[in-house]
């Protein structure tokens, strides 16, 4: 059966679309609503806040073992365990995605381990803010929820994420209360997305039940392969993310991921409008299958504060104050060659793979933003300093140890 996937557009930031991201993402939503996230490219105009001192930082390998479920599909549930057992420790081949899904699917390799670790309330930016240099601390209060007040946005804070070798894995998950969420990638191996737009969580879900209807799509308890979305047709979008680039997960989104090599990458949540139009802030609650809601519900956030005549007053004087009289280009890695007619406020796109798309013969209308031009797409234009400089070479090359804490010196 055909395969329905396709590469996410990647658009390019300059300086002032970077320091009103919000505001630029708002303008460019019709994407991540088509596609359930986009990849953000920096030109050599941006700057970003990041710390320049050193401190210590422990992290603690979660002991968690991916198994597969049965022998029909190439689904994997995760489970924590007390010990580690040297013997299934992932080899350090994984090249691309093929090796990956390979290795994961061989008889000889049922189990495996995440090789991740989160550091939430951890941060490689500066906790002070510079008005002309991009900071991921005041998203939250940039976005819908400053009409939550302190008590909303102080919940939410960076989350650090530690790929501690080749082969590492995000499993299955969504942002809390299906929010939106923006993940950076400082430093190390390539990270290999798998985007699930909201619109097909329900098909999703049915092919889960035929395995195990306790499953939750929501807080990491699965992992799915590919070949299993092509298969029953559901809808899906790659991103691979590099050094530098951003990407941008839409409300509701399901996602996973495994990189090529070790890295360091760190997120954020936020909310745009449609959280709270498009009925994503109450989804959550019957969405989950598992405890993890009901744990965290003390810290659910009160949709009744979210009036719609404040959502209006937010969206005038927050969100309308960059232009769009912009050049368009639209880059598309592998699957798609885009024709693009531009105007001031949209542009028309047609794309030549529609016949391996759900609904794809209908054209799709994106705001005008400029997206970065297939000549570009190999690299970006703008360099952080190097985090693993920061690091001894011991440190750089360990693995995760049964039980072991690895202490990193980073900046502060």
């Amino acid at each position: 059966m055909s395969s329905i996937w396709m590469d996410v557009p990647t658009l390019q930031v300059n300086e002032n679309q970077l320091q009103n991201f919000v505001s630029f993402i708002y303008k460019n939503e019709q994407i991540l609503k088509e596609f359930g996230a986009m990849k953000i490219q920096l030109n050599d105009s941006c700057k970003l806040s990041l710390k320049k001192r050193r401190n210590n930082l422990i992290l603690v390998p979660r002991n968690e073992q991916i198994v597969k479920i049965n022998n029909d599909e190439n689904i994997y549930s995760l489970h924590e365990v007390d010990h580690i057992d040297e013997s299934i420790q992932q080899s350090s081949l994984v090249i691309d995605e093929h090796d990956f899904w390979s290795s994961l699917s061989s008889s000889n390799n049922k189990q495996r381990l995440t090789n991740t670790s989160t550091l939430p309330n951890k941060s490689f930016f500066q906790k002070k803010i510079h008005p002309s240099h991009f900071n991921i601390h005041r998203l939250p209060e940039q976005s819908l929820l400053q009409l939550g007040g302190n008590k909303v946005t102080q919940q939410f804070v960076p989350c650090i994420r530690r790929a501690h070798g080749p082969g590492s894995i995000s499993q299955m998950t969504t942002a809390k209360q299906h929010l939106f969420s923006i993940d950076y990638h400082h430093e190390g191996g390539a990270r290999h997305w798998y985007i699930i737009p909201h619109y097909q969580r329900k098909s999703l879900q049915k092919i889960i039940d035929r395995h195990n209807s306790s499953f939750c799509l929501d807080h990491g308890q699965i992992l799915i392969d590919p070949s299993v979305l092509d298969n029953n047709r559901i809808r899906y979008h790659r991103i691979i993310q590099r050094s530098n680039e951003l990407v941008v997960i839409s409300a509701g989104t399901l996602t996973q991921s495994f990189t090529e090599n070790a890295n360091w990458s760190e997120s954020i949540e936020f909310a745009l409008p449609s959280w709270i139009e498009d009925g994503h802030a109450n989804a959550s609650i019957p969405s989950c299958r598992c405890n993890v809601f009901q744990d965290s519900s003390r810290d659910a956030i009160d949709v009744t504060l979210f009036r719609h005549e404040l959502i209006q007053k937010y969206i005038t004087f927050n969100l309308s104050n960059i232009t769009d009289d912009k050049s368009i280009s639209l880059k598309d890695d592998k699957n798609m060659d885009i024709d693009t007619t531009s105007t001031r406020n949209t542009t028309t796109i047609n794309s030549s793979n529609a016949e391996n798309m759900m609904q794809t013969n209908e054209k799709l209308i994106i705001p005008l933003e400029p997206i970065v031009p297939p000549s570009q797409s190999s690299s970006t234009t703008w360099v952080t300093p190097s985090i693993s400089s920061y690091f001894s070479e011991e440190d750089k090359n360990k693995s995760v140890d049964n039980n072991a804490q690895l202490q990193y010196e980073v900046l502060e």
